[in-house]
């Protein structure tokens, strides 16, 4: 009995141990500010999860691994580093190097001349010593001269050995698109509406042919692949790939609208798709025929950074197994479930023009983004995608797919979030020189502004075990430092601006080390205040953008009638005492909304807080719109649901089947949008704020 307690104590140690080294968080403080201890279960699922046997001798294996890491590695797979910087490198004893070699990589912009670095391991400074298996090893500081950024191959060269690593040289701050402060206006492109067709790009066109003669910007949701037929895939979150997007908003081929309130996506994308596939035939009848008439194909196709063109290829064969054989690639034959590029190339050869149709797709799309080149546009990032997707599918030893991504228990959610996608083990991550991650940010820059969701999720994210519930879940610590800087790297590279999505709880300085990028912090309204008052206008920071409300988030209607919390209620979300301490608190937040609006003389004294009426609702709109276009914040986004006092949001999280998330229509068309008489209030605003430049 005393032996199985010193074993099971051996293994709690191990466990533990292991979890520390590949970064699961031992605690974490939840949104009351009680600390939350994670369990031994939770730290043995997540881990079997990264793919560790639970065995004693293999535990200790890794244990040892990740202690001599990257000691016995000589280099790391990867370095990310600020112009003349220093890295390190490892050598046992007596071990010696010749010279370093740094070779630009071309296909990144980059046009440097290869450099030697000649070392005398004598003269280098060997920073720390360490032994491992009785052999000592040592720490050397290499000074890397002023490069470019971008990437390199680095290679290290001896009598003993030759070793290569990525070296990634990143800029200290994002690219900043706009020099003034600047205002755009949010539009989901499913809600978009006239000339009785479905919402696509044309609509999109038409409002961002307005919204840049006054000198903004507008944002649109993530264009990334989804599900349209599966209920739970028509979320533009929930992704089949980040890399690539969804032909669903192409404006050829236009959809006849059929219902004027809801988006029903499975019957616009049967109906797109098969005129899509009536159109291909043509195309594909010159692509063997009359190959000249296809020159812009094939242009496209030879224009992709090299490690996007490969993984459209991969990409198009995925899609045409995945009608074949069925949505989940786990479940098909293991010669299809593991992509080999032998395996690639034969499928391809065999089904070329069935292959061939979804690369057609792709090119359709980024021909249409390309044309909003001429306007300033937002595009959209997810923070991951399903277990099910292509993402995953062709990048299966990164992922935990024994896990999944969540949000512990909130004001918003008792319960806690499953978000359905499996989490990126980020030590594997780093061991493929952080490719993946450099590929996604590669395809989606390709606009004015990017948003990147949860970004607080680059620092840490919340993984949750399989069959588990999310009080059970925990962080996991992400090497933010490195995806920090490559995403300076390619906002420059790009010349995209950047804004990262870091609601939620967070330590601050988190929020501040994006910010220190020029990576602008997202401000909402609702959310700017403390426990005594909302905060003053001249708080918000430059870097950073400001809005009334989000897509997860009640509308100004909404939450001034506390729609979301009745929605709480009737869902079971909230319990009766929940609602009750809700209710309390949004009556606090609308007194003390009311008392900052008159404490910045934007709105008169009032008897009552308003009532529901249009014409109170429109002042006290007016009166945040003029105290967020007032603020610091570099963008001010607004909501076409807030000027068109809608109360119902676009989607509400923690809920499917129960509500119509990602649906609902604007119930109106762009054209009257542009025409509405609250508009040229707002402009007058804008105007006054110094964030209106009418380009007319």
């Amino acid at each position: 009995m005393m032996q199985e307690s010193f074993i099971l104590k051996k293994m709690k140690q191990l466990i533990c141990r292991l979890s520390d080294l590949v970064g699961i968080l031992p605690s974490y403080y939840n949104y009351k500010g009680e600390r939350i201890d994670i369990s031994l279960e939770t730290k043995t699922g997540l881990i079997s999860s990264m793919g560790f046997s639970l065995d004693k001798e293999i535990l200790i294996k890794w244990i040892n691994y990740f202690d001599s890491y990257p000691w016995k590695n000589s280099v790391e797979p990867v370095y990310v580093i600020k112009p003349s910087s220093t890295i390190h490198i490892y050598l046992k004893e007596n071990q010696h190097v010749d010279y370093i070699e740094i070779v630009p990589f071309k296909d990144s912009g980059n046009e440097s001349e290869p450099m030697f670095l000649h070392l005398n391991s004598e003269a280098l400074h060997k920073d720390e010593c360490r032994i491992f298996e009785n052999e000592t090893y040592f720490k050397y500081n290499v000074s890397i001269p002023l490069l470019s950024i971008g990437y390199y191959k680095m290679c290290l060269f001896s009598k003993e050995f030759n070793k290569e690593s990525l070296l990634i040289v990143v800029p200290e701050n994002c690219f900043i698109p706009f020099q003034n402060k600047t205002w755009g206006l949010h539009c989901n492109l499913w809600s978009l509406r006239g000339d009785k067709r479905e919402g696509d790009f044309s609509h999109l066109k038409y409002i961002s042919k307005y919204v840049d003669g006054k000198g903004g910007f507008i944002s649109i949701n993530p264009l990334h692949l989804n599900d349209p037929d599966d209920l739970y895939g028509i979320s533009p979150y929930s992704s089949i790939s980040r890399q690539f997007k969804t032909p669903l908003y192409i404006s050829r081929c236009p959809v006849r609208e059929k219902d004027e309130k809801f988006f029903n996506y499975s019957n616009v994308w049967q109906d797109k798709m098969r005129a899509l596939r009536t159109e291909f035939e043509l195309f594909y009848k010159n692509y063997i025929n009359e190959p000249q008439k296809v020159n812009n194909f094939i242009d496209y196709k030879n224009k992709l950074h090299p490690l996007i063109r490969e993984d459209l290829k991969s990409f198009s064969i995925f899609c045409f197994l995945r009608e074949e054989l069925g949505k989940n690639w786990q479940n098909w034959e293991q010669k299809f479930r593991n992509p080999e590029k032998e395996s690639i190339d034969r499928i391809y050869q065999e089904n070329e023009k069935e292959v061939l149709f979804y690369q057609y797709l792709q090119w359709l799309i980024d021909e249409e983004i390309d044309s909003f080149k001429q306007y300033n546009l937002c595009m959209d990032i997810a923070f991951g995608s399903i277990k099910s997707s292509f993402d995953v599918w062709i990048n299966q030893e990164i992922y935990a797919l024994s896990s999944e991504h969540g949000a512990p228990p909130d004001d918003f959610n008792p319960n806690g979030q499953k978000w359905g996608f499996p989490p990126v083990i980020p030590f594997k991550l780093k061991d493929q020189a952080y490719i993946p991650f450099i590929k996604l940010l590669k395809c989606n820059m390709n606009s004015s502004l990017l948003r990147i969701d949860h970004a607080l999720g680059l620092f840490r994210a919340f993984w949750i075990p399989e069959d588990s519930n999310p009080e059970q879940g925990a962080y996991v610590k992400y090497p933010w430092k490195d995806l920090l800087g490559i995403i300076a790297l390619e906002s420059q590279l790009n010349r995209t601006g950047v804004i990262g999505e870091d609601l939620g709880t967070a330590e601050e300085w988190m929020k501040n080390e994006l910010i220190k990028r020029k990576i602008c912090s997202w401000k909402v309204f609702y959310f700017e205040k403390n426990t005594s008052a909302y905060k003053s206008s001249h708080l918000y920071p430059v870097d950073s953008l400001c809005s009334i409300t989000t897509h997860d988030l009640p509308t100004l209607r909404g939450f001034w009638n506390a729609r979301d919390i009745k929605l709480r209620k009737q869902f079971s979300i909230f319990n009766e005492s929940q609602v009750e301490e809700a209710l309390s608190e949004r009556q606090r937040d609308k007194e003390q909304i009311i008392n900052l609006l008159k404490n910045e003389g934007l709105i008169k004294e009032l008897q009552n807080l308003p009532d529901n009426s249009k014409s109170e609702m429109e002042e006290l709109l007016f009166a945040i719109i003029k105290f967020l276009a007032n603020t610091q914040s570099r963008y001010f986004l607004m909501y076409p649901e807030d000027l068109l006092f809608m109360e119902e949001q676009a989607n509400f999280p923690g809920t499917v089947m129960e509500y119509p998330n990602w649906q609902r229509k604007l119930p109106v068309t762009v054209d009257e949008i542009i025409k509405l008489p609250i508009l040229k209030e707002v402009e007058a605003i804008l105007k006054e704020a110094g964030r209106f430049h009418s380009l007319d």
